[in-house]
């Protein structure tokens, strides 16, 4: 009898979201997803020449573990320029395969088996199921009802055991972002109680009506204890080219190049000469003119989701927004999705996916073309007409 496998990989489950892009691909050509997190516009073409060029260069063997020195610089200016960390050098950067990758790495450097840590739920998918790849145990923190992070029940949940706190904002799946009063407390969360802060910025560009960013990381006394994590997939519509970075203290980049040179031994060569590219000619994308973009995107699906009487919180930044299902509907998140696919080819993620307190809710991404949005809403529309629930 042939033995069984990792029991932990065996008890995970598949993504929803990839789930749902199935079922999308099963229903016929004329499906619409408001489930997968990318954007409508594409890696432009200044990017995807610093690619090119490197292929005719021949720059197709391995790179350095850690990432080519002109893009760790790059990055390192980056975080200077746009995040406020002057500390910030290239031996603070680490290239890594995509945001998922960066995400990986800091989980593999901070925790041991039996560790804890803590997050404001709802919150990403991969978040919870990295917790189980290490062996470490995920605590939960109910959103406030704005979606604004629990700063108290936090506070409860730390116990000798937690190691570190994370946090995502602009946040996916709810859109929500950290006010400067939020970062505060859980900057005095991570000091008072000497933890680290992982913080997914992969959002930082995507905000609304006056909303600002702030990296943990600039705060006095977060230089050692923070990992920023990052990305070009969202901000220059190039998820497929699975470019992300990390930085953090010299300590941590340095044990996380050890992870790297045994697991993926580097990230795409030529690819990285694109991302130098993109970060160092960034106002080639016209950031506020995509934002202006896609904040129209956010009002109509907010009067769309109104009218249909769901419950709307209103996000103020990322992509995403996340409303709960009206209690008269008597359905529940699962339900709704898959029979919305089934009956209307319309792909929106149950908030099951997110966490232990979102089974009321689904996630719905509005990165995408403003056809697609009328005619996804209309079709929901037609859904609850169909069962007369509006």
């Amino acid at each position: 009898m042939v033995k069984s496998l990792s029991n932990v990989i065996l008890n995970s489950k598949k993504s929803k979201i990839r789930k749902l892009f199935d079922m999308l691909l099963q229903s016929g050509s004329d499906a619409i997803s408001f489930g997968i997190g990318q954007t409508d516009f594409t890696t432009p073409d200044f990017v995807s020449d610093g690619i090119i060029q490197a292929l005719r260069e021949h720059k197709t063997l391995y790179a350095p573990a850690r990432g080519i020195p002109q893009l760790r610089e790059a990055i390192a200016q980056k975080f200077q320029r746009e995040n406020n960390l002057p500390w910030m050098k290239p031996e603070n950067v680490i290239v890594t395969n995509g945001g998922s990758q960066a995400l990986t790495l800091a989980y593999a450097v901070l925790s041991n088996p039996g560790d804890e840590m803590i997050l404001s739920s709802p919150n990403f998918l991969s978040y919870y199921y990295l917790a189980d790849y290490y062996q470490i145990k995920c605590k939960e923190v109910s959103r406030n009802p704005d979606h604004s992070p629990n700063i108290e029940g936090l506070k409860e949940l730390i116990s000798p055991k937690t190691k570190f706190l994370l946090i995502n904002t602009p946040n996916n799946p709810t859109g929500y972002v950290y006010s400067e009063n939020d970062m505060k407390a859980v900057v005095d969360l991570v000091i008072d109680n000497d933890l680290y802060l992982v913080s997914d910025e992969v959002y930082e560009k995507f905000l609304y009506n006056g909303a600002t960013h702030t990296s943990p990381a600039s705060y006095p006394g977060m230089e050692e204890r923070t990992l920023t994590l990052n990305a070009i997939s969202k901000s220059f519509g190039a998820t497929g080219l699975r470019l992300g970075y990390v930085g953090a203290s010299s300590e941590i980049i340095n044990n996380m190049e050890k992870y790297i040179q045994y697991t993926t031994a580097g990230v795409n060569h030529p690819v990285q000469y694109g991302a130098v590219r993109a970060l160092n000619h960034s106002e080639k994308m016209d950031f506020p003119k995509i934002v202006e973009r896609y904040n129209k995107k956010r009002e109509y699906c907010i009067q769309r989701l109104q009218e249909l009487q769901f419950e709307v919180v209103n996000p103020q930044g990322a992509f995403y927004l996340m409303p709960k299902l009206n209690p008269s509907w008597n359905m529940s998140a699962d339900d709704f999705s898959e029979e919305l696919v089934k009956e209307k080819s319309v792909a929106c993620v149950s908030g099951t996916a997110f966490g232990s307190h979102s089974a009321d809710a689904l996630r719905i991404s509005y990165a995408t073309t403003d056809e697609k949005l009328k005619e996804g809403f209309d079709r929901i529309e037609s859904f609850l007409h169909d069962r007369n629930l509006i």
